[in-house]
């Protein structure tokens, strides 16, 4: 009884009559690709059986003959027909299968041992991991067996194994995958944003999933806002379940927002002393509130919205949340956290490090789960000091491992927050990262919440004008060699950045960059790491920085001389 019950489950005779069927059946019926997408080498117990089936499946592949003879001489030109049982043993399996009509069946139940023998395979390294004394904490270990029983599921649903694969392998879920992607409502496309003009910048992947998408601002630009549009949008145009975790706001205010920013109403509404024209609501109540019901009502009906308002929650509490969703519901859309530093992050000599593993933990979770892992994080103060003030990958706050790990980087950015005669609804949205396609700016307005979409040429004019405008101030920043100490200046305040960090910084013109960036190297005035193209840079000498004491000036006439910020103006470049 105890034997019986160790031995790997397996039906050696559901083997046999897979593979005695396929050498009686048409090479191109239905079944015999019915068999060849369900099973690989591995689904067979038998060793012998592994090879052989292998190598029928390469000869399908190469649209070669399949029957007794050509099966034995493709083995004998490998010498493998000694390890298979030699011919004698072929022929035993063609003789042995009276018809091919129940291969599918047959292949069926070789699918269903291979299963349950991955799934003692998976929950053995649990139970090692339970006993192994190998200094990691009983939440850690059951966090990773939770990864293990994902990996279970997902092999379920899909036949697919972690761990090295062949080419050929990759190549066929590949091509199943692409045949998904052609049908108009298939899954394998990436997820969209809900913000069109944002969209059409990702191009026709949109959002790619197993994708780590962060974004970064400063209090009060809006990030929160993008965060939950982009969570409704996949629970409600994706249809697919959105989870956030809201470490900031307050489930009842989330309630509120999303609601508001679906039903395109003011925030206000809610409190009643609030709609009173004292305070500039001029809705009206009864018609708002009931498209706030019924928005609620049409949220609740999509049962893909899930909250989680928990504070200082951890990346373990995260994942094992996820995960849970993933196998009661099968699929995850999106996974939104607001915001990184508020996390519980485990002890580490430096935060920076501690929020690394965050990071390439969320990361990890987006490949695992097969979806797209949404993370906001605040940015430094320090980009406030700069003329110009739109934020780079490098500002964000303790997090100097973000940038290696996210797939995209978005950056919200509103004049208004610093300029009080600004139009205070006008926001930029810039896509400085992308690993899969193009990074640009996207032109929105935020109005009562919510963040909608303009005409980007417009906007963008507008833009134009304003950088052309002359200067209020009476004094041009000036300096010998200007163009070549701006990005001097500006490595040194950002070391390992990049070209594009450089040119946006500074204002300069790409040739303007190109050709300081030429001479710097030439006169070993700065260190480039990395590849062509993605080189960052990183000053030699960072003495080389020019104090605001060292700058010349040139006074435009009737203008005042600015001595504030004389540094930091340097930094952005000669801007006329």
């Amino acid at each position: 009884m105890t034997s019986e019950f160790l031995t790997p489950p397996s039906s050696i005779e559901a083997e046999q009559s897979v593979l005695g069927g396929l050498l009686l059946d048409d090479d191109s019926s239905e079944r015999t690709q019915k068999v060849l997408s369900i099973l690989k080498p591995e689904s067979f117990y038998s060793r012998p059986h592994q090879v052989i089936f292998a190598e029928m499946r390469q000869m399908y592949r190469d649209q070669k003959p399949v029957d007794l003879l050509t099966l034995f001489d493709a083995l004998e030109s490998k010498s493998l027909t000694e390890s298979v049982g030699g011919f004698a043993y072929l022929a035993e399996l063609s003789k042995n299968t009276p018809s091919a009509a129940n291969i599918v069946a047959y292949a069926m139940r070789v699918r269903e041992t291979a299963m349950e023998r991955y799934g003692i395979e998976k929950t053995t390294k649990a139970i090692e991991l339970l006993y192994a004394r190998n200094g990691m904490t009983a939440e850690q270990k059951f966090d990773a067996i939770q990864g293990l029983f994902t990996e279970i599921n997902e092999h379920v649903k899909t036949g697919r194994k972690t761990g090295l694969r062949t080419f050929y392998d990759a190549v066929k879920d590949w091509s199943n995958e692409f045949d998904d992607r052609m049908k108009p409502d298939g899954r394998s496309r990436g997820l969209s944003t809900g913000i069109r003009s944002l969209d059409e910048l990702l191009g026709v992947k949109r959002i790619v999933r197993g994708s780590l998408f962060v974004i970064g601002a400063r209090p009060k630009m809006g990030k929160t806002t993008l965060y939950t549009q982009m969570g409704v949008n996949c629970a409600t145009v994706e249809n697919e379940p959105a989870l956030m975790f809201s470490l900031e706001m307050p489930e009842g205010q989330m309630v509120e927002k999303i609601t508001a920013q679906k039903g395109h109403i003011s925030p206000n509404l809610f409190y009643p002393d609030m709609t009173k024209d004292d305070y500039g609501y001029h809705g009206d109540w009864n018609s708002d509130l009931q498209k706030a019901t019924g928005v609620m009502g049409a949220l609740i009906d999509t049962n893909n919205l899930l909250i989680d308002d928990t504070p200082g929650i951890s990346l373990a509490h995260v994942m094992a949340e996820s995960r849970r969703i993933k196998r009661e519901r099968g699929k995850v859309g999106m996974i939104l956290v607001d915001y990184l530093t508020l996390m519980t992050a485990d002890k580490a000599e430096r935060n920076d490090l501690a929020y690394g593993l965050i990071t390439k933990g969320l990361k990890t979770l987006a490949k695992e789960l097969d979806c797209v892992v949404v993370l906001l994080t605040q940015l430094n103060r320090d980009l406030e000091k700069r003329t110009n003030k739109r934020p780079l990958p490098s500002d964000s706050r303790d997090t100097g491992q973000i940038e290696q790990d996210c797939d995209y980087w978005l950056a919200i950015y509103r004049e208004g927050a610093y300029d009080e005669n600004a139009n205070q609804s006008d926001t930029e949205l810039l896509l400085r990262l992308n690993r899969h396609g193009e990074t640009g700016v996207v032109y929105c307005e935020q109005r009562h919440g919510a963040i909608y979409d303009c005409d980007q040429e417009a906007a963008s004019q507008r833009r134009r004008e304003k950088e052309e405008k002359p200067t209020k101030r009476g004094w041009i920043l000036m300096k010998k060699n200007s163009g070549k100490q701006a990005v001097i200046n500006f490595i040194g305040m950002h070391p390992g950045c990049n070209f594009q960090d450089i040119r946006r910084g500074t204002g300069l013109d790409s040739s303007v960059v190109n050709s300081a960036l030429w001479q710097m190297n030439k006169d070993g005035q700065v260190k480039r790491e990395g590849e062509c193209r993605s080189y960052r840079y990183t000053l030699t000498d960072p003495t080389t920085v020019t104090e605001a004491s060292d700058l010349q000036f040139m006074k435009r006439p009737g203008g005042a001389n600015p001595m504030t910020n004389l540094f930091n103006q340097c930094l952005a470049g000669v801007r006329k």
